[in-house]
Parts: C-alpha cells; sequence; structure tokens
C-alpha cells in the first residue's frame, strides 16, 4: 500500500511539472517576436515595432543589462536615436560623469582623444571606458539628454576626479596634497600585481588631511563620496550600495519626475519588484515613483549568449530559447507570464527566473554577444 501511495505520488509531481513547463512554453510561444539589425545602426521588425511603442508610451523605460557586451549600447543608441528622452541614467559615480560630459562638450576632437589616452586608457572612465559606452555617452550628448550618474565613485576614477578638483580648487595647502596624489595614483596605475592607490594608507592619510582644510562644498562633498566608496568597497556592503543609488536617484527627482527618462543598470538592480540580488533596488524605486505620479515605468532585460557560453550555461532560461531558431533578436513579453503566476496558473520552481518574470515586461535575448573593447586595447 506504502509503494502504491509513493508511486501515485511520484506521478503526481511529474505529470504537474510536465504541465507546468507546457504551460509556460506555450505562454512564451505565443508571446514573442523577432527583430535584427538593420543598415541604419536600428532594427527592423515586429520585436523592435513592439518595443518603440511600449518605450514611447512610457514615462521612464528601465534597462536592465548584462555589462560589458557591445550588442548593448548598440541597442541603447538605437533607443535614444528613435524616441525623444529628456534624461539618462548610468551606472557610473555623478562627479565623473559630470566631468566627462563636459569634456565632450568643450574639447575639440584632437583635445578629447587626448585626454582619453591621458585616462582613459587606466579603465579610469569606470564602464566609460569601453569605447562603445563612451561613444554612446556622446551621442547621448549630442542628442542633448541629460545624463546623471548614479552610483559610487569607481576604485579606477581617482586621478582623475581629484584632477578636477586640483584645476577648481582655491585652497593652496589643497592644491598641494591633490598634486601629489595624483602623482601617486599615477605611480600606481604602472605597477603590477599591487593594491589600488585607492586602498593605500597614503590615499586615506591625504583624504583625512584635505577633510579638515577649508574647502568649497563641492570639493567636501567629491572627497566624503570617496570615502564612502573606500568603505562599500572593502566591507562588501550591498545594500549600502543600493541606498546610495536610490539617494543619488531620489536627489535628482525635481529634474526627472515630469520629464521621458532612460536608466542602464545591470540587470540584477533594475526589475520593478525584488531585484535578482534580493533587495529592493533602482528599478523598483523608479516603478514606484511613475506609479505614484499615474504614470507608467517599462521594464526591459536584455541578456544573450556570450562568447565561449553554450545554450547548456543558460539553462534557467531553456524554456525561452526553445523557440530560438536563427541569429534573430527574440523580444518576450512576460507580462502573460507574470499574469498566471499571479493567478496561481503558473509556478516557477527557479526563484531568480520568477523575479525577472514578475519584475520585468519584456525579456530581449541576443544569440550571439561580443566583448567590449576597453580605450587602448
Amino acid at each position: 500500500m506504502k509503494k502504491t501511495k509513493l508511486l501515485f505520488l511520484t506521478l503526481f509531481i511529474a505529470n504537474y511539472s510536465y504541465a507546468q513547463s507546457t504551460l509556460m512554453d506555450s505562454l512564451i510561444q505565443k508571446n514573442y517576436t523577432t527583430f535584427q539589425k538593420n543598415n541604419n545602426n536600428s532594427f527592423e521588425g515586429k520585436g523592435w515595432t513592439n518595443l518603440k511603442d511600449e518605450m514611447t508610451k512610457s514615462n521612464s523605460v528601465v534597462l536592465g543589462e548584462f555589462h560589458f557586451q557591445n550588442e548593448i549600447p548598440y541597442f541603447t543608441n538605437a533607443i535614444i536615436n528613435s524616441i525623444k528622452f529628456d534624461n539618462y541614467f548610468l551606472e557610473v559615480d555623478p562627479y565623473l560623469v559630470k566631468i566627462l560630459e563636459e569634456k565632450i562638450k568643450t574639447l575639440s576632437p584632437d583635445e578629447l582623444n587626448k585626454f582619453i589616452k591621458e585616462y582613459g586608457n587606466q579603465r579610469s572612465f569606470s564602464f566609460l571606458s569601453q569605447e562603445a559606452e563612451f561613444d554612446l555617452l556622446k551621442n547621448i550628448i549630442k542628442h542633448q539628454i541629460k545624463p546623471y550618474g548614479v552610483e559610487q565613485v569607481s576604485l579606477f576614477s581617482d586621478r582623475v576626479i581629484i584632477s578636477e578638483l586640483n584645476k577648481h580648487s582655491k585652497n593652496a595647502k589643497a592644491k598641494v596634497i591633490y598634486k601629489q596624489m595624483m602623482d601617486n595614483s599615477k605611480a600606481f596605475d604602472r605597477k603590477k600585481n599591487t593594491e589600488f592607490y585607492f586602498f593605500s594608507k597614503d590615499f586615506s592619510e591625504k583624504l583625512n588631511a584635505l577633510t579638515a582644510l577649508n574647502l568649497s562644498a563641492n570639493e567636501k562633498e567629491q572627497i566624503e563620496a570617496i570615502k564612502l566608496s573606500q568603505e562599500l568597497y572593502l566591507n562588501r556592503i550591498h545594500r549600502l550600495r543600493v541606498q546610495l543609488l536610490k539617494h543619488l536617484t531620489l536627489q535628482k527627482l525635481p529634474e526627472w519626475k515630469d520629464k521621458k527618462n532612460l536608466f542602464k543598470f545591470g540587470a540584477g538592480h533594475s526589475p520593478k519588484g525584488e531585484s535578482l540580488l534580493e533587495v529592493y533596488d533602482i528599478g523598483n524605486l523608479v516603478s514606484n515613483i511613475e506609479d505614484g505620479n499615474y504614470r507608467k515605468s517599462l521594464h526591459v532585460m536584455v541578456m544573450g549568449k556570450e562568447e565561449g557560453e553554450t545554450l547548456a550555461d543558460l539553462e534557467m532560461y531553456k524554456s525561452f530559447l526553445t523557440v530560438v531558431k536563427d541569429n534573430n533578436w527574440y523580444n518576450y513579453d512576460l507580462r502573460p507570464l507574470k499574469e498566471a503566476i499571479s493567478k496561481n496558473k503558473l509556478k516557477v520552481d527557479n526563484l531568480e527566473l520568477e523575479r525577472i518574470i514578475k519584475g520585468y515586461d519584456y525579456l530581449v535575448y541576443i544569440p550571439n554577444l561580443t566583448k567590449m573593447k576597453n580605450f587602448g586595447e
């Protein structure tokens, strides 16, 4: 009798799992479209038309990306070339973004290349040290879209930020310290297998010395931001980092709450619900602000098969990949799946996948991702 009950239970579970898998496959097959690159640095196809329509109707668009892939800035460029945005939020600190915005607007091409050679080759621009991402920022500025940095200060960016503080400081003692820090940082950049200057005792001591001086409010703010970034790096406090991202976004709320906005962050930060890293992140903040103002945010996750990966590496997405037959880009409408989950018709065993389905409106799959190059590579 016990064996019979166990067999029945096993068959029930197997049949239930099969039914759930079949339902998910059916919903995916009914709710995807495709699109492909064209010769105008954009796309064509029903999938692109659907995405453009939804983005046009949304006050804020939140892109959740897989970093370091050429296709992501290509996709973002196509969006801003097709749809008018007022603001662009990116995962780079606000001080560096402001510096680069000013350089792009005011320097000649030769002067800008000289500046890039001085700093960009050492990854001092964080994500913008990648040529495709830097070109995207230039296109953002060309379209008169205001860029906002929302991130901690990168451990690579100290020298470029300090050089600008030195340029504008009115305090003679501070300028001496800034110059020493710039020289010491540059020396560390040339060494191999050593700690970053950002974490060195000398760097911290000089930050403390600067804090004791009579500095401008702008200098004080940036020095404190650097200190906070040291703490975040050394103690790996993810929740505090997310708090910083949200704090910086809220600081600029008067400048974006009634505007058309594009946010581009890592996919882990961008769902409208709980993030993939188990906190309520930037995507959730944007969703709630827009919802509270009777407006809409659209959340799009962009991912794909990276160089060297196999489909087995994307096991979590296997139900989506069953429809992939060619090198087109695939656009999956996740909202019918979310509705099925909400009505208890569909159960997703993988918690991360469930967060993706419930947190994003669309999933864009790119069959072949290619790695970006940093300046100087």
